[in-house]
């Protein structure tokens, strides 16, 4: 890649970061810029997606060698465009019913051995090894199985919570918390990795190998919002008068 192209994009990127920070100010031309862009590219992205790694290779090669029973899942497929024709939208209805049905018989059972069965055994198979275990994987295998039991007595509403119940299901309430506490941590973590990564591209951006284009184009919008703000209140205070 030559060195204008490399400066080029980093005066994209550096600008394009700024504009979607720019929100924190207000909203403004400069971010809906931004915001369209990325929309737009985002849907051109997975449009090239759909065409070459679905509609070519699973729908118009088949086609070609004469397979036509892949017309079935295809017109159900562009049935769904047609909620877009109020007169025709019922249309739709058959690839939404195929749609819903073959995906909760995909996810059902996934989503059974994943989360439940996978759950459960995770839980146990630890149990049934505590003779070859170190004494902190033992107290770790029986401190989640004592986590999951309260957690289940939580939830378990067939019987009233009172007396040693209640005390079991108080239990798992702080085990609950414990794991929504890690859940948005983590999730947490994940978004300031993504934001730290772009404050270290606008830092790179920075430098004069870039032509400083983070804080050419910082200097250009606060000019902009300054002049824009003196307008407004010119404005302002000219219809005040009138």
């Amino acid at each position: 890649m030559s060195e204008t192209w490399m400066i080029a994009g980093a005066w994209i990127a550096a600008g394009l970061t700024v504009f979607l920070f720019s929100f924190l100010y207000k909203d403004n031309p400069f971010f809906k810029i931004a915001e369209h862009l990325y929309l737009g590219a985002g849907m051109g992205w997975w449009f090239q997606v759909y065409v070459y790694n679905i509609l070519g290779p699973k729908v118009w090669t088949p086609l070609v060698n004469h397979d036509w029973m892949v017309l079935i899942p295809a017109i159900l497929g562009l049935s769904l465009v047609t909620q877009f024709v109020p007169k025709i939208s019922w249309v739709s209805r058959y690839g939404f019913t195929f749609l819903m049905g073959y995906g909760s018989g995909l996810a059902i059972p996934a989503g059974l051995s994943t989360d439940f069965i996978s759950q459960i055994g995770g839980t146990i198979r630890p149990l049934s090894m505590m003779a070859s275990m170190t004494p902190w994987a033992i107290f770790n295998s029986l401190l989640v199985a004592f986590g999951v039991i309260c957690v289940l007595f939580y939830f378990f509403f067939s019987v009233e919570h009172k007396g040693h119940f209640k005390k079991v299901s108080n239990i798992g309430v702080y085990f609950l918390m414990i794991y929504f506490g890690a859940a948005f941590g983590n999730t947490v973590m994940a978004r300031f990795s993504l934001l730290y990564g772009r404050f270290d591209d606008l830092y790179t951006f920075s430098a004069s190998k870039y032509l400083y284009a983070t804080q050419i184009i910082l200097a250009g919008m606060i000019i902009y919002f300054a002049i824009h703000g003196l307008m407004n209140r010119g404005k302002k205070q000219a219809e005040a008068v009138n």
